[in-house]
């Protein structure tokens, strides 16, 4: 942790003389915002871990929970994400994430209370819509109020709490559909004719008010920065030119990490039901078990990258994010071939624990890889075409895995989709990384140079 903790403390870029400081507000609204995070975390992790007693209820489809878990939460963050960003910069962010909470909440108790397929569908779009505006709000802040290494800090806290936020989030999911179950019989008559699953969802809504009054606290405001006065010496570039211009790193490197997320998409959503049909893992089992594997997997995953980036940036210099992210994906392939040969459900997260450790080792990473492929003046931009291919690749992965399992078919075949879809990505962004090393170091080289 020692190492960890030092390496968050560098400066974000070499030579860097801006003060290292925090504005004031400024850990309360990063710690509000990690609070409102984690409850939205519950409300899209209760979706996934109560995926069998909703199929059953409802009689759906390995294709329609797909689509449900997939595609109604990647196509409708990305149809949302920048009509809120646009609205979070001309007025206060406060309003416009309140807005949002109080849609994606709507979406949990139409969660609880759908009857069909279409019904759920819906509450699903609803959710997603609603918490597109954590990404771009979570990403607007910190530069406002934390300055400096401090700025360093603030984002490497919030991208661990973002995994750790998720394991915490499934172990209080499912321990509410677990103490739920056991209490259905002594509740009173009002509440017995639904369904324990029903009943989760409607439970996790009962927070928002006081969440609200959380975020009413906090400094996001409309802008807490001051536009740098200085004279560029130079136009801007414009950003369809230097996209066109230097084409090649980014199909390879977008491409890559696009790839990754495609891979990566699949487990967090399927595991729990394979858990459930295989071995009869109950929602809360899966809850404690994933969560507990997820935590430990993310602890040690961000600690390798880290560590692996001190020990390759010495030799590969700017290209060591990229270098270390393609590496760590290649050692962890042999836990792929074995998925497939999972005979108990403790295999079964242990080996998620693996991937985790990976996935997060890579994805601790990514951050530091996009932030110097583009010129200040248009970072947002990029950020914000980025976010559309990871919404989209990672939303397809669980859908593509549920057609693949119909096709299957079979008692594995569940598991044998995911492992087949995560394999193809895996190797695909492999490849991709590998070959947009020295494609990416030119690109670095012209973003300095354009500054």
């Amino acid at each position: 942790m020692t190492a960890v903790a030092s390496s968050l403390e560098m400066p974000a870029t070499p030579g860097a003389t801006e003060d290292d400081r925090v504005l004031p507000g400024g850990w309360y609204t990063l710690f509000a915002m990690m609070i409102i995070v984690l409850f939205a975390f519950v409300d899209r992790q209760l979706l996934i871990l109560a995926a069998q007693p909703l199929s059953e209820s409802l009689s759906l489809t390995d294709s329609q929970l797909g689509l449900i878990q997939g595609l109604a939460f990647s196509i409708f963050s990305v149809v949302a994400v920048y009509p809120i960003a646009w609205l979070a910069d001309r007025y206060d962010r406060r309003l416009i994430l309140g807005a949002c909470l109080v849609l994606w909440s709507f979406g949990t108790v139409g969660c609880g209370l759908a009857q069909n397929f279409w019904q759920l569908f819906i509450a699903a779009v609803a959710i997603a819509s609603g918490e597109a505006a954590l990404g771009p709000l979570a990403m607007a802040f910190v530069p406002d109020l934390f300055k400096g290494r401090k700025r360093v800090l603030a984002n490497s806290i919030q991208y661990i709490f973002t995994y750790i936020g998720a394991s915490l989030a499934m172990g209080m999911g499912g321990s509410a559909l677990g103490v739920l179950d056991r209490a259905h019989a002594g509740m009173p008559s009002a509440f017995q004719h639904l369904e324990s699953w029903r009943l989760a969802f409607l439970l996790v809504c009962l927070p928002t008010p006081l969440l609200l009054m959380l975020l009413a606290r906090t400094r996001l405001g409309k802008t807490n920065n001051v536009a740098d006065t200085a004279a560029p010496s130079a136009p801007p570039v414009p950003i369809a030119g230097f996209l066109r211009e230097h084409r090649a790193a980014f199909l390879s490197i977008l491409g890559g990490l696009g790839f990754y997320m495609l891979a990566y998409g699949g487990f967090m959503v399927w595991l729990p039901l394979i858990g459930s049909r295989l071995f009869g893992a109950t929602p809360e089992i899966n809850g404690y078990g994933m969560g507990l594997s997820s935590a430990v997997g993310t602890c040690f995953g961000v600690a390798t990258g880290t560590l692996l980036m001190r020990f390759y940036m010495p030799r590969l210099g700017t290209r060591a994010a990229v270098g270390v992210s393609w590496r760590l994906l290649l050692l962890t392939c042999p836990v792929l071939a074995i998925f497939p040969f999972v005979q108990s459900v403790t295999q079964l997260y242990i080996c998620m624990g693996v991937m985790m450790l990976a996935g997060t080792g890579v994805g601790c990473l990514v951050a530091t890889t996009l932030q110097v492929m583009a010129p200040a003046h248009f970072m947002a931009r990029f950020f914000g075409i980025w976010s559309i291919i990871s919404a989209l690749l990672s939303g397809a992965s669980p859908s593509i895995a549920g057609f693949v399992s119909d096709a299957i078919g079979g008692q594995r075949g569940l598991l044998y989709a995911v492992v087949l879809v995560a394999a193809c990505g895996w190797l695909a962004a492999i490849v991709l990384l590998r070959l947009g090393e020295r494609h990416f170091e030119d690109l670095v080289k012209s973003v300095k140079e354009a500054a």
